[in-house]
């Protein structure tokens, strides 16, 4: 006689003796090893039918966890009108379906080909490091050119998030000042970037 669903946690032999139902009885009372044999019972069948849907052993393999991730989150809703390995066999082809319109969906290009790859499509491809150092360095220079009250007007204010109040405290002078400073900044910037450019 096979044991009672309660009973099912207890050892491998016994899991191994039970039917489907028994175990998806045990599964939704709590034992997550009642899961593990039918993952152990079905798998090789299983695999088989998510091969049909992937190019590859990695895809199928995607494919049959998908739906077992499924089959482990919904077996408190199997109903036994089916066997459970139809069950099981129709959530593959689910997720078999699935990753069928997601591949179509996705374009795979690879890096290694370049003249395929717009770095247009792909803001992330198409950032040149370079530019921005060149723009840094081009900005220290100017902001060295600058005198040292109007540099450290337009550091503290635009650079620093300062309010003219605090940022004339800051330098001991009023806030009047301080604005000044920035605008002539800006304007002398604004003729030195014109230059190097």
């Amino acid at each position: 006689m096979v044991a009672a669903p309660q009973e099912l946690g207890a050892t491998h032999d016994v899991l191994a003796r039970a039917t489907d139902k028994q175990l998806v009885r045990a599964y939704n009372a709590g034992s997550s090893r009642a899961f593990d044999e039918i993952v152990e019972r079905h798998r090789l069948r299983l695999t088989y039918v998510a091969r049909r849907y992937a190019d590859n052993e990695h895809d199928a393999q995607d494919i049959l966890q998908d739906a077992l991730f499924k089959a482990s989150r919904n077996l408190h809703g199997f109903r036994n009108e089916a066997s459970l390995s139809t069950w099981l066999h129709r959530l593959v082809m689910n997720s078999g379906h699935d990753y069928i319109k997601h591949k179509r969906r996705m374009s795979y290009l690879s890096l290694d080909d370049a003249d395929k790859v717009n770095p247009d499509s792909n803001p992330l491809l198409a950032h040149d490091p370079t530019a921005s150092v060149e723009r840094q360095i081009m900005l220290r220079q100017v902001l060295g050119r600058l005198p040292e009250t109007q540099r450290r007007a337009i550091l503290l204010l635009d650079v620093a998030g300062l309010t003219v109040e605090k940022a004339a405290q800051e330098m001991g002078v009023r806030p009047g000042t301080v604005k000044s400073r920035r605008n002539r900044a800006r304007t002398a910037l604004k003729g030195h970037i014109r230059d190097t450019e």
